[in-house]
């Protein structure tokens, strides 16, 4: 086993980590938003794609930059419990982006 197998191998595992919590997010009787459920569902379809391709031997070439990135993402998703919302926010209140995914869109910049 050579590293870019081990690579392979942690992506596909961090993509699939990624995609099983933002599946299993639980409202909890939050308030539903549209653009958060869209983008949550591309994400799930993005990192879930990553583990079936690598099964398949069809995923392209992993390496560090990939990784890494991906490392980032799943603590981020796995620290806020699955709620892409509470990434967007910021420590002194709601940023421009939690703003705009708040009001579905109708933003006035």
């Amino acid at each position: 086993m050579n590293l870019i197998d081990v690579l392979a191998i942690m992506d596909a595992l961090l993509c699939g980590l990624i995609a099983a919590r933002l599946l299993m997010f639980n409202r909890a009787g939050a308030t539903h938003r549209p653009l958060v459920s869209l983008l949550a569902y591309f994400v799930i379809v993005a990192a879930g794609a990553v583990p079936v391709l690598t099964l398949f031997g069809a995923a392209p070439c992993p390496g560090w930059h990939r990784v890494l990135p991906d490392a980032v993402l799943c603590l981020a998703v796995f620290a806020v419990r699955g709620n892409l919302m509470e990434l967007f926010r910021s420590t002194s209140g709601d940023g421009r982006v939690a703003d705009f995914l708040r009001r579905g869109g109708s933003s006035q910049c």
